[in-house]
C-alpha cells in the first residue's frame, strides 16, 4: 500500500536525495562524455579546459583556478590541445615556468560546436525531463548551495 501521509524529512531521505542527485549527474555526464567524444573527439576534461579559456587567453596557472585538475595534468592537457591545433601555448618572458594559453580559430570553432552539443545533451537527458517550475526551483536551490545567490547562467552561443 502506498504511503499517503506527509513525507518526513529524515537523515535517510536526505542521503537518498543526495544519492539520486549524484546518480542523475553521473548519467548525464556519461552521455556528455559519449557525445563529445563521438562528435568532436574531445574528452570532458578537454572540453572543460576549452570552455574556461577566455577569448583573450589566460595564464596556465590561472586556468588551474577554473578547472579541477592538478597543475601538471593541466599542462599535459594543454600540450595535447596545442598538438591538435586548438590552442597556442606561448612562454611568458617574465615567468620562466609560465605560459599563456589562447584558443586558435580552429579551437574557437570546435568550442562553439561542443558547447552546442553539451547544451543539447543537458536538455535531452536532464532539463527537458523536469517541469519548468521545478527547474526554476532547482536553479534557486543550487544557487543558494553554491554561493548564496542564483547559479551563473551559461552562454550556449546558439
Amino acid at each position: 500500500m502506498p504511503h499517503t501521509g506527509p513525507i518526513r524529512v529524515t537523515r535517510s531521505l536526505k542521503v537518498g536525495v543526495w544519492r539520486s542527485f549524484m546518480e542523475v549527474h553521473n548519467a548525464v555526464l556519461r552521455e556528455i562524455e559519449r557525445e563529445l567524444a563521438d562528435r568532436h573527439r574531445l574528452s570532458v576534461s578537454e572540453f572543460d579546459a576549452l570552455v574556461n579559456i577566455p577569448l583573450d587567453g589566460t595564464r596556465l596557472k590561472d586556468l588551474k583556478e577554473r578547472i579541477v585538475l592538478t597543475q601538471s595534468a593541466i599542462s599535459r592537457l594543454c600540450d595535447r590541445l596545442a598538438q591538435r591545433g586548438l590552442v597556442t601555448r606561448t612562454p611568458i618572458e617574465t615567468d620562466q615556468r609560465g605560459a599563456m594559453i589562447q584558443l586558435t580559430d580552429e579551437g574557437k570553432k570546435l568550442l562553439r560546436a561542443a558547447v552546442r552539443t553539451n547544451a543539447e545533451v543537458v536538455e535531452r537527458t536532464f532539463a527537458d525531463r523536469v517541469p519548468e517550475g521545478e527547474l526554476l526551483a532547482l536553479h534557486g536551490i543550487l544557487g543558494r548551495l553554491e554561493s548564496g545567490e542564483h547559479p551563473r547562467e551559461c552562454d550556449v552561443t546558439d
